[in-house]
């Protein structure tokens, strides 16, 4: 690959990005803009950026890499946020605008009472949000080391990028360039994959042909894949970073509207990393992460390749600025930090995301190099303990504080007892059941 040229695109993305960055901050005056974009974010705007929130490490990365071991097995991933997302197109959306709060923790000091199950709940989410910030950043070390760069310098300096340029504009600077990094990702890897299918003999989909290639893959069991599903389907409907988007949303059609149309085209993108998963296998490809970048320089030459690598990292970039931004409303809404003179709430905001920008990209050499196991793993934390009193607080007011301690009490301990003891079902959904039991056992308590 001409590594002049690329590092000339890559370079002239991050002056773009960054320039964007700086003219979204002139419109920020308080932590609502910085935090909700003044609440004024229209249908394609939330739309776009709801699909950039996934079309990260997960989709294109973790995806192809499930795809190469498993076969048409690795759109499971995306089926489970596809549903979330029409779930909440059908009816969470709306309400979660509805509810007036900055974060998804509110509504147990406003629907429970409790400041302090706000604090518990909010560490939940953060921790499952920092999950998937360092599963995009192993995603983003897999791409370089598929270029066949060994370069901390520019590893380091790519997310320095990131994390400068969410300090300066927010949500705001997170949704004007999550909507051209996509529109770019769609088209370049659009271009790339029907350009690939015109090459293929036409039965390449067909049924028997799939059925026939299938068999070539590893099986999965029934449980893994329900697994595998039912994580990112039940985590959308209480993930802080798209409920950002919704709080945002101009009106609550337009929240419900944006959360339809996210879950179609991300279910039809999907096929995009799938293709090129199994396409690696068939072509015997050795790879070293995920076989996206080797599979692809097969395919292409070095103009397009290089178009494909910038894509790929500006769908690494959508997600990772994303989670950046909800994660420092979590810290800065939910707990009252304060440094010495430091009184303004939106520069304390910008540095709790320099903090925690720094502190994943750490965490990233330390965990292991698995996108997917990674994702659902993190997944599994806010869903075992949150998801049943968050749920229950979307419908009803004055809620009992002792049922949702139960239930984060009761989930925390099916998540961490499921590790240890197998159970023949996925520990995910036992967690949540056990979650349940805990919020109906608990609530008798007065």
């Amino acid at each position: 690959m001409n590594f002049v040229l690329f590092l000339t695109i890559f370079f002239s993305m991050i002056i773009f990005y960054f320039i964007l960055g700086i003219i979204a901050s002139k419109k920020i005056k308080t932590t609502t803009d910085y935090f909700l974009a003044g609440r004024n974010l229209g249908l394609w705007p939330v739309t776009l950026t709801l699909v950039a929130t996934q079309i990260g490490g997960g989709m294109l990365l973790g995806t192809s890499q499930e795809s190469y071991q498993f076969g048409i097995y690795g759109i499971t991933y995306t089926v489970g946020m596809s549903l979330g997302f029409l779930l909440l197109g059908l009816g969470f959306a709306s309400k979660l605008r509805s509810l007036n709060v900055s974060t998804t923790a509110e509504l147990f000091e406003t629907k429970y009472k409790s400041p302090a199950l706000k604090k518990v709940a909010s560490l939940l989410s953060i921790a499952t949000m920092f999950g998937i910030v360092v599963a995009q950043i192993v995603a983003s070390r897999s791409v370089i080391l598929g270029l066949g760069i060994s370069s901390e310098l520019l590893f380091i300096g790519f997310w320095a990028f990131i994390i400068a340029y969410t300090i300066l504009g927010g949500l705001k600077a997170v949704a004007i360039t999550d909507s051209a990094q996509v529109i770019f990702v769609i088209i370049v890897f659009l271009g790339i994959f029907l350009y690939s299918l015109y090459s293929e003999p036409a039965s390449f989909f067909s049924i028997s042909s799939l059925s026939e290639i299938q068999s070539m893959f590893s099986s999965k069991s029934i449980v893994s894949l329900i697994s595998i599903a039912s994580m990112p389907a039940l985590f959308a409907l209480i993930e802080q970073d798209l409920a950002q988007r919704f709080f945002a949303s101009k009106t609550r059609k337009v929240a419900a509207l944006s959360a339809i149309l996210a879950s179609v085209l991300l279910l039809l993108f999907s096929l995009v990393p799938i293709y090129f998963g199994v396409k690696a296998k068939l072509m015997g490809i050795a790879f070293s992460g995920s076989p996206l970048i080797p599979v692809l320089t097969k395919l292409t030459g070095d103009i397009v390749l290089i178009l494909a690598v910038c894509g790929i990292i500006a769908a690494i970039t959508s997600t990772g600025d994303s989670l950046l931004c909800a994660i420092s409303s979590n810290l800065s809404q939910d707990f009252n930090f304060s440094f010495t003179g430091i009184k303004n709430k939106l520069k304390l905001s910008k540095i709790i995301t320099l903090i925690i920008g720094v502190c994943a990209l750490v965490a990233s050499y330390l965990v292991p190099q698995n996108i997917i196991n990674l994702l659902i793993s993190s997944y599994e934390i806010s869903v075992s303990c949150l998801l049943v009193p968050l749920l229950v607080s979307y419908f009803r007011d004055n809620l009992n504080k002792n049922a949702a301690i139960g239930s984060i009490i009761f989930g925390l301990t099916g998540f961490i007892l499921f590790r240890i003891i197998p159970v023949p079902f996925p520990s995910g959904i036992a967690s949540v059941a056990l979650s349940g039991i805990g919020y109906l056992v608990w609530n008798k308590v007065r």
